[in-house]
């Protein structure tokens, strides 16, 4: 028998008025599931939209157990805005991770 572990979505404390355009931030912590699932360590995990605000995380490079997450606050509006964020945030810590969704949502 094989056993094949699946993880949740990740819950998150998200402010009223955003929108999730995608969604696959699991429950997966690189820090105690190990190389596994590495697979969960993807580009595209996590997409939010507000007016022209839009927060958009992943893992970078993707798969790579030593990488890591990357979080972007940009002004849909502007031309190339991932070019000039206005706001990046990078970090290995899912903890950290979630505590600033959390707090850019909710300013």
């Amino acid at each position: 028998m094989i056993f094949i572990k699946t993880f949740q979505l990740q819950p998150l404390r998200i402010s009223t008025g955003w929108k999730v355009k995608y969604n696959v931030f699991s429950e997966y912590d690189v820090e105690k599931d190990g190389e596994e699932y590495a697979e969960e360590l993807c580009e595209d995990l996590l997409q939010l939209e507000k007016k022209n605000l839009l927060i958009d995380l992943g893992w970078y490079p993707e798969g790579d157990m030593q990488g890591s997450y990357q979080l972007y606050l940009v002004d849909k509006i502007q031309k190339n805005p991932f070019a000039s964020p206005l706001k990046l945030f990078t970090s290995r810590s899912k903890t950290e991770i979630i505590e600033k969704i959390e707090k850019w949502t909710a300013e």
